[in-house]
């Protein structure tokens, strides 16, 4: 087995372990439905097969692909505290290598005919990671349908170089790094073994490991999967569930709609909005403050800190 083959198995298992062992404690603890409990595990599901694909070696990932037109791209440049990637249609995978000091990018260039292939660019110099994408006259061509033109890219950074990603669409896959601020249009997300962690996304399922500093995410729908920050979360997200684990600092959450677990945090938690989901809360050393929701939607146990909760309805029970 690969090294890359090893990430992939990794995350396998760990979505399904992190998805798993949050529902049944949820469900052994509270009774939650089985509804969501079946969901949430459909989700980690979907995850885990998104990163056995990215997980894949780089000649891997482009042999998977069916591509009329291609062409590849390898490109290296010294390598710099911080690199800025401003990507467009297509995945983008980024991997910290132990030792590295220059940045190495392995690009797959597609398209459905040579004149949108010809359209396709990417450059690296310095602190720029550059694509550039045929126009029409609605701008970007569309993706769907027969005609489409995108761009894969495999980057290899140093461990400790931070990210400044803007990203149109597409599967976005970053781990061993620095500090990351992504802005994503859609697609789904993978992230572990980074820094401090901002995202601003619109759409797409997220996943999120092992963050040496502060996760902030601001999403519009989703489902999002957190486990292991040891900063604060803070967490403003539209639609979609919620599941954040082993957390150091405070959680923060404001979501519009979708369940929402949340387990082992060393710091508070505060809900400020609840949509139309359940809320269960487990295992918080500092306190539980929940400004909006309907109380009987929400459980919690093994809270050592003030509880400072909604009114419950009339007739509620």
């Amino acid at each position: 087995m690969t090294s890359n083959e090893s990430h992939a198995d990794d995350w396998r298992k760990g979505y399904t372990m992190i998805s798993r062992a949050h529902c049944e404690v949820v469900e052994s603890s509270h009774g939650t439905a089985v509804a969501v409990r079946v969901a949430l595990v459909a989700t980690a599901a979907a995850l885990a097969a998104t990163a056995a694909i990215l997980a894949a070696t780089p000649s891997a990932l482009f042999a998977q692909e069916d591509c009329k037109f291609m062409k590849t791209i390898e490109l290296t440049e010294p390598a710099v505290g911080t690199l800025r990637v401003n990507a467009g249609a297509g995945s983008l995978s980024v991997r910290g290598v132990e030792g590295a000091n220059e940045f190495r990018l392995a690009a797959k260039l597609c398209a459905s005919d040579e004149r949108r292939l010809e359209g396709l660019g990417v450059t690296l110099r310095g602190d720029r990671l550059d694509t550039t994408y045929p126009s029409s006259r609605g701008g970007l061509f569309s993706w769907g349908g027969n005609r489409y033109a995108r761009i894969n890219l495999a980057l290899e950074v140093p461990m400790d170089t931070n990210l400044r990603v803007d990203d149109r669409s597409g599967i976005i896959h970053i781990i061993d790094t620095g500090d990351v601020t992504l802005e994503d249009g859609s697609g789904n997300i993978l992230i572990r073994d980074v820094g401090s962690l901002t995202i601003h996304d619109g759409s797409g399922s997220i996943s999120v490991s092992r963050v040496t500093g502060d996760f902030r995410l601001d999403d519009t729908s989703g489902n999002l999967t957190v486990d292991g920050v040891s900063g604060d979360v803070v967490i403003d997200d539209g639609s979609g569930s919620v599941i954040v684990s082993d957390v150091n600092g405070d959680v923060t959450v404001s979501d519009g709609s979708g369940h929402i677990r949340i387990n082992a945090v060393g710091g508070s938690v505060r809900l400020d909005e609840i949509g139309s989901g359940s809320v269960t809360v487990h295992d918080v050393d500092g306190d539980l403050v929940v400004r909006d929701g309907r109380r009987e939607r929400i459980r919690y146990s093994d809270i050592r800190g003030k509880l400072d909760l909604p009114p419950a309805r009339r007739g509620s029970g």
